[in-house]
């Protein structure tokens, strides 16, 4: 085994004691620097040492660690890899919603501007490892997009909004093409699920607009 994988495999082994902190701390060389790729298997370590670290800290050190993590996730650049997409995409999703719990006044801000950067990177991505618009998997990624866009819609840019709410109108405009009916089903309820939450985002921040 290369010096990598033996460092993925201790981080992993490290991550199923619970020892997240010691985890990262192993793989810090490969997590650290923007011109490393993971492969699909070691993203698939990252993901299950960044829930770890996200679920076993307390309340008091959850800022901390979202930030933490956040660090990590930000050096990456996409991979145009379906199911490293699908991994990249939780554990963004699970590390800003918790942010979007703990940031506060101008902090949110700042925290939505990074995300809005992985995002960028992470649609791009997405375009080129699924070709069709309504592929249930690529508009997972838009699910997870739009849940953020309300967890800091107070911040959030309209632009991101639109992305959201057009990319379902496009998969539902493409139709079931060649998908088969299950994959159809499960598209148009990733579809409905982004334009009801992007209307009701759009709705709370009217109301909160309004009360200001």
């Amino acid at each position: 085994m290369s010096e990598r994988e033996v460092a993925f495999e201790k981080a992993r082994a490290l991550g199923d004691e619970d020892k997240a902190d010691e985890a990262l701390s192993v793989l810090s060389s490969y997590t650290t620097d923007p011109e490393v790729t993971l492969s699909l298997s070691e993203m698939e370590v990252l993901n299950t040492i960044i829930t770890e670290k996200l679920t076993s800290c307390s309340f008091e050190d959850k800022k901390e660690a979202c930030n933490v993590c956040i660090g990590v996730l930000e050096n990456f650049k996409p991979v145009k890899d379906s199911q490293w997409l699908i991994l990249y995409t939780e554990s963004i999703y699970e590390t800003f919603s918790r942010m979007s719990r703990c940031a506060r006044d101008e902090e949110r801000q700042l925290v939505w501007n990074r995300l809005k950067e992985i995002m960028y990177e992470l649609t791009l991505a997405s375009k080129k490892a699924w070709k069709e618009k309504n592929d249930p998997e690529r508009l997972s990624i838009y699910v997870s997009f739009a849940k953020l866009c309300k967890s800091y819609l107070d911040v959030a840019d309209q632009e991101s909004f639109q992305i959201c709410d057009n990319t379902a109108k496009e998969a539902k405009l493409a139709g079931k093409g060649t998908l088969d009916d299950d994959q159809w089903r499960e598209a148009n309820q990733s579809i409905e699920q982004i334009r009801k939450i992007i209307s009701d985002a759009l709705h709370e921040r009217e109301l909160l607009d309004d009360s200001e």
